[in-house]
């Protein structure tokens, strides 16, 4: 799809597809009516979301490939530097260990003794081991939010669906979770929401 005829329009979809706004503030910046309904009813365009999705999709082509050229350029690095995954992990236990119990204490060979001297630093271990977890184990996975705030506030439940899909295939998810994600009925266990 080529730039939107309409300058607002293609404005519109660039603060959208940005992600630093919120659809009022978008409209808003673009000379467009912030009253809700107007808000919801031009941004739920086809030809705006369209431009959104192309715009989110070029971006994201961008930054995959710039991340691409900084992980070769960093592997070439890496390897001059003969900094392997597993001396990393290694050092990373070191320190995680060492931050737990204080900077081992050697003998006159360089040898450890089993004594340490210093003081714990919990707050090093917590992330060297974190830093383990997460390379090693996949635990300790990343949150992502998906929308600005306010997004999702003013959608009906179709709108709102056909958004979270949208945006959470554009963020990476597989299809057929986000399709499992909407259908996804909680059990109906007898009890009320009392609030």
């Amino acid at each position: 799809m080529p730039v939107l005829p309409k300058a607002k329009d293609e404005k519109l979809a660039q603060l959208i597809a940005r992600g630093n706004h919120t659809l009022v503030a978008a409209c808003r910046e673009a000379g467009y009516s912030q009253d809700s309904a107007q808000v919801t009813k031009k941004t739920g365009q086809s030809h705006i979301q369209e431009r959104i999705a192309e715009l989110r999709l070029m971006r994201d082509r961008v930054v995959q490939r710039v991340m691409d050229q900084e992980v070769e350029s960093s592997a070439a690095v890496a390897k001059k530097l003969g900094i392997t995954r597993e001396k990393i992990i290694q050092a990373l236990w070191f320190n995680g260990q060492r931050c737990l119990r204080g900077t081992p204490v050697l003998d006159e060979n360089g040898v450890q003794t089993g004594q340490y001297k210093g003081r714990p630093d919990a707050s090093g271990a917590n992330q060297a081991f974190r830093l383990l977890g997460q390379e090693c184990f996949n635990m300790f996975v990343e949150k992502l939010e998906i929308g600005s705030p306010g997004d999702f506030s003013r959608l009906s439940d179709d709108e709102f669906n056909e958004k979270f899909k949208e945006e959470a295939l554009a963020a990476g998810l597989p299809e057929d979770a986000v399709v499992g994600l909407l259908e996804f009925k909680p059990p109906d266990d007898g009890t009320e929401n009392k609030d």
